[in-house]
């Protein structure tokens, strides 16, 4: 596209969205078509000139949210409703709703733990300032990538930072290394035992769960290799949290992964006063019932779809 044309269709998009003009107002300027208007308009968010936001309140759907909290004795539930059936959107509207929400959980000189992941990374991004000052957000598990892809594992800690006016501590090492041996050593550095003792302390903790699947990141990346996820699929995991793999039940399902592991213990999540899980996806299910079970999290928030398929399973 030449440089005029690109230009023009800035110039319509400004008009129209900025300056608050009628299609037919800036066709007339313009000396074209409304029509033309029309597509220049759609060219503008094609092209991500335009970026369109609905910045609704998001509700819960205070009746699952109910049977959820009754069921697993959770402390709080948010059920996002499902405007559309788009996983992306709910997703979306359901890290919103978390998002707006952290000013309950994180106060002044917190120290907040986090996982990493697709779901992490769109939590950042709905991330807006919060009240608490100096806070300091820890990694729960390594985030260095093994190949050329990125893990994103930055992100969130990143996006916590900023919004409390804090300081960010990362894992340098990998989430998953080759032997245990390795794993030992390196959580004997100095650095690595200083995350560890941060995430320990942490008073509130926040991760993703996510399903036994190669479209994870764990195996995009390169931490799990194909040996591995046969020998889980065989041990009947079912997700992880914070590159832990576990069974339905919740117990860590493959003993020799988990110890290549570099890394915050599941166990240790009970601890916590505030352990907020975030999943969305009916593929995840299983995994949840497995985190749920163990009481990994009293906090939990997900879509009313993903929702509406646990207690089918459980109620």
């Amino acid at each position: 596209m030449d440089t005029n044309k690109s230009y023009q269709i800035i110039r319509v998009a400004k008009k129209y969205y900025e300056l608050h003009m009628g299609q037919l107002e800036i066709a007339q300027e313009e000396g074209v078509s409304k029509s033309t208007i029309s597509r220049m308009l759609q060219k503008a968010i094609d092209l991500g000139y335009v970026k369109v936001t609905i910045d609704a309140p998001v509700e819960s759907v205070k009746e699952m949210e109910d049977k959820l909290k009754n069921i697993f004795h959770l402390k709080e539930v948010f059920v996002s409703p499902n405007l559309v059936d788009d996983e992306e959107i709910n997703l979306r509207d359901t890290c919103r709703a978390l998002a707006g929400n952290l000013d309950k959980y994180i106060i002044d000189n917190t120290i907040v733990a986090v996982s990493w992941g697709n779901t992490l990374n769109c939590l950042a991004g709905q991330i807006q300032p919060l009240k608490a000052k100096d806070i300091k957000v820890v990694q729960l598990n390594g985030g260095v990538a093994k190949s050329a892809s990125s893990t994103g594992a930055s992100q969130i800690v990143d996006a916590l930072t900023m919004a409390g006016h804090g300081v960010g501590y990362m894992f340098p090492v990998p989430a998953i290394v080759d032997s245990k041996l390795t794993s030992d050593i390196l959580q004997q550095e100095t650095q690595v035992k200083n995350v560890l003792r941060l995430a320990k302390e942490a008073e509130v903790s926040i991760f993703s769960i996510g399903a036994l699947s190669k479209e994870s990141i764990l195996y995009e990346v390169g931490y799990l290799k194909e040996e591995d996820f046969q020998a889980l699929e065989k041990n009947k995991a079912v997700g992880d949290i914070a590159s832990r793999y576990f069974d339905i039940n919740g117990n860590i399902a493959l003993k020799e992964l988990d110890d290549r592991v570099v890394g915050f213990g599941l166990e240790e999540l009970r601890e916590k006063e505030w352990t907020i899980a975030i999943a969305v996806g009916v593929n995840k299910v299983d995994a949840i019932i497995g985190a749920l079970r163990a009481g990994f999290m009293n906090v939990f928030y997900t879509d009313e779809k993903t929702a509406r398929e646990l207690l089918n399973r459980c109620a």
